[in-house]
């Protein structure tokens, strides 16, 4: 190992433990990259026939492109040989920088002192586009500066990045208006509402179409006692759901409609919702192969989110969707927290080891050999009769999300297996994380889940212990109930993940993103009508006794007649003149959509 190598690795070596590890498993030589001598003598590397820093004076170009940063904090796509990264660091700058080539960050510590470098700038290597998007956002929402050789050899990377951070910057100013479709039943109605509050509260003005309203329609049709009756009364009661969905649509105009798992969206409504202008998502929340409906629906909205990559991402590419992204559960902070339980809760949901979730196939099986401990199960699907009827807690009754925070906190284990209708116990294709997990983790709670893949790309080892099958299982229950504090630590850093990274704004965040990356006409919807609004607010504020009420409208607020009017109406103080003109006008509004 060269000398500058082996100086540049120890300054690395206290910025990122994993990345120098990784590093010195790299070989030397590099198969993608050649190395060169500038004119100066300085040393150049060439990727996919350009070189990455001048041929003349790699230097005096790093000052010239570095020149344009203004702020002293920022984050760099790009790294070549790092030319440009010492002159910023040299300029007193630092932040973060950005480059997916391990290969190419090898180079550049062969053969460019970086200790500088390391010492104002964190290095992310090697790291996936999800990845960067999910756990390291924040630092696209800064200035960012382009290596431009990079951006020509690799655009598919720099470029979504660029897009990516511009696209955020502007759904991080709110003022977005959506209109989103919640399912009409099943585990991904909570998701659904989850993402309506997280996206209220980001600033986004949301209309929610509640089409769960029906479900008990679709249980009636049960009464239906031919099956032909049956799917045509469906059908109908589907289509005129998605008609709804259109004619909301036309009356509120939103940017984009965003929609959940089993939203009664049909593709006709699609194709018309875009001719308006209006592009969609939808956010596929189930396993791909147990529910292949998405199949009929996907090639009709503008973007698809699924919580499941690698073989699906294949198949929608067949199916001729253009626009995907892996998009994973999560957990709402306001729902999911640890919570402080008295004896009585305690004793009631409390369990050394406990399971919350539906009786399937996998689940009867694997937890057969579980009855010997001291376990409870919580959920729908069971059976009443031994050896698992007796640890069926409440008759095998649903359990709310409120009682789902109570068992998780005080249960001592949690145990977490992902359900399958085929398997015998674990599932070994499983490659989608279920909502649990999050779940688990946001309420401080500590849990056992079996290995899923791309699990690792979501926590660490220290953060969620997995286990790959029974006799692994039943050794970490025994370890875990005696050694609480490892327990209570893996929980809190497990929690600590998930209000980092893991929250539905975050999703939500990311999701918008996205949109607006594919689809740039939301975000200029959104800021015309800004300033619209700016103007407006200006306009009203000339007019006497409006400043204090505009005062009490947050700036992103619309200012229609019924926001208006609720300021007015609070509190029994008496109405003046401009107020009194206000809710004339809203009663004059109300009367005319009333007839």
């Amino acid at each position: 190992m060269s000398f500058i190598l082996e100086k540049n690795l120890a300054s690395l070596q206290l910025r990122d433990v994993a990345l120098t590890r990784l590093l010195k498993l790299r070989p030397s030589s590099s198969s993608e990259y050649e190395m060169g001598s500038a004119r100066n003598g300085m040393p150049i590397v060439r990727h996919q026939g350009v070189w990455l820093h001048s041929t003349y004076d790699p230097h005096k170009e790093a000052v010239s492109l570095t020149g344009s940063a203004t702020s002293n904090t920022l984050t760099v796509l790009g790294c070549g040989l790092g030319y440009h990264l010492q002159a910023l660091a040299a300029a007193g700058k630092g932040g973060t920088f950005i480059e997916p080539s391990l290969e190419c960050f090898r180079l550049a510590l062969e053969h460019i002192d970086f200790t500088k470098v390391l010492e104002n700038f964190r290095p992310l290597v090697g790291i996936s586009l999800d990845t960067i998007r999910r756990a390291h956002r924040d630092t696209l929402s800064g200035e960012i500066l382009v290596h431009p050789p990079s951006l020509r050899t690799n655009s598919p990377y720099f470029g979504h990045l660029a897009d990516f951070a511009h696209a955020l910057k502007a759904v991080r100013k709110g003022g977005l208006r959506i209109l989103l479709i919640n399912p009409l039943a099943g585990g991904s109605l909570p998701a659904a509402r989850h993402s309506a509050s997280a996206l209220r509260q980001s600033g986004h003005e949301v209309e929610v179409f509640a089409s769960e309203t029906f479900a008990s329609g679709m249980e009636w049709a049960d009464c239906f006692t031919q099956t032909g009756h049956r799917k045509q009364f469906l059908s109908g009661l589907v289509s005129l759901l998605t008609e709804g969905i259109e004619l909301r649509a036309r009356e509120f105009e939103p940017d984009l409609v965003i929609a959940l798992a089993q939203a009664p969206l049909h593709h006709p409504t699609l194709g018309r919702l875009q001719q308006m202008g209006i592009p969609t998502a939808f956010w596929f929340v189930e396993d791909f192969r147990v529910l292949p409906y998405w199949r009929d629906v996907a090639a009709g909205y503008s973007y698809f989110f699924t919580i499941q990559q690698g073989e699906l991402s294949t198949e929608l590419r067949q199916c001729g969707v253009q626009n995907f992204s892996y998009l994973p559960p999560a957990a709402a902070l306001e729902v999911h927290s640890p919570l402080s339980m008295n004896d009585t809760d305690r004793r009631e949901f409390g369990s050394p080891l406990s399971f919350v979730g539906a009786g399937y196939h996998n689940r009867l099986r694997f937890f057969r050999a579980l009855a010997d401990q001291q376990f409870k199960i919580w959920g729908s699907g069971w059976p009443q009769t031994p050896p698992l009827g007796t640890l069926v807690q409440k008759g095998g009754q649903r359990v709310a999300s409120e009682t789902c925070v109570k068992i998780f906190n005080a249960s001592t284990i949690n145990l977490n297996l992902h359900s399958s209708t085929s398997h015998e116990g674990i599932d070994p294709r499983g490659d989608f994380i279920n909502p649990r997990t999050f779940e688990i983790a946001a309420c401080e709670a500590f849990q056992l889940v079996d290995q899923r893949s791309h699990l690792n790309d979501l926590f660490t080892e220290e953060e969620l212990v997995t286990y790959g099958d029974l006799p692994e299982l039943r050794d970490k229950i025994d370890h875990y109930l005696t050694n609480s504090e490892q327990r209570l630590a893996i929980a809190r850093k497990g929690r600590n993940r998930v209000v980092a990274e893991h929250t539905y704004q975050s999703r939500m965040e990311e999701l918008l993103a996205l949109m607006v990356c594919a689809f740039p006409q939301i975000a200029d919807k959104a800021e015309g009508r800004r300033l619209r609004q700016q103007t407006h607010r200006e306009n009203l504020a000339e007019l006497p006794g409006m400043e204090p009420l505009l005062s009490q409208i947050p700036s992103g607020n619309s200012l229609d007649l019924e926001n208006i009017s609720s300021v007015i109406t609070q509190g029994d103080k008496p109405f003046n003149r401009t107020e009194r003109i206000f809710l004339m006008l809203r009663d004059i509004q109300t009367a005319v959509k009333g007839n």
